[in-house]
């Protein structure tokens, strides 16, 4: 890709199909994941992360950099509000410490490869079934989304400094989860 985020978010907001779709190719995978993690099966995960999309392109107009943090910040509060809406509409939402497969897509590794890449994703759904709502919500969408603890904030509706406290709580909590001693622990 040539051109810089904010350039290709400026011809979006004028309508510009390929624009926003090198948009979707750049961002599609991050909110993939997000939502992956949230919902119980495959299927229901793409539906959701098209939905998003598709309502990023309706409203893509009225995205304004200077009132919204960022664009992926946006996109984001957007698969939030999404999964939010189909927990209402109560589709099959997968609690964290299930211990079903998660099917990793077009995966071409040997199958010992991809079943070590499954046990690690449900080593981390137990673990992230240890914290709270808001503790699994900041450290996926700062983790798995990448994105920062103001522009997390913004999509929770929380201040930045609150965002970081509940991030310090949720890592202490998965490190215990997880077996992990903290630095300056005596082990045995």
């Amino acid at each position: 890709m040539n051109e810089s985020e904010p350039l290709l978010v400026a011809r979006a907001t004028q309508r510009d199909r390929e624009a926003f779709a090198q948009l979707y190719n750049l961002y599609f995978d991050r909110i993939y994941r997000f939502v992956r993690l949230k919902v119980n099966n495959q299927a229901d995960a793409e539906d959701l992360t098209s939905r998003v999309f598709l309502n990023a392109w309706r409203s893509i107009d009225r995205f304004s950099p200077k009132h919204d943090s960022s664009f992926v910040a946006w996109l984001f509060r957007l698969a939030h509000n999404a999964l939010i809406d189909s927990y209402r509409r109560e589709y099959d939402v997968v609690s964290l410490d299930a211990s079903a497969a998660f099917q990793l897509s077009g995966s071409s590794a040997p199958p010992e490869d991809d079943l070590e890449k499954r046990l690690t994703v449900m080593t981390l759904q137990q673990a992230l079934s240890a914290l709270t709502g808001d503790q699994r919500e900041v450290v996926l969408l700062r983790f798995i989304g990448g994105l920062s603890a103001r522009e997390v904030g913004d999509i929770m509706g929380k201040q930045e400094g609150t965002v970081r406290g509940i991030q310090f709580r949720a890592l202490e909590a998965l490190r215990r989860a997880l077996g992990f001693a903290r630095e300056g622990d005596i082990l045995d």
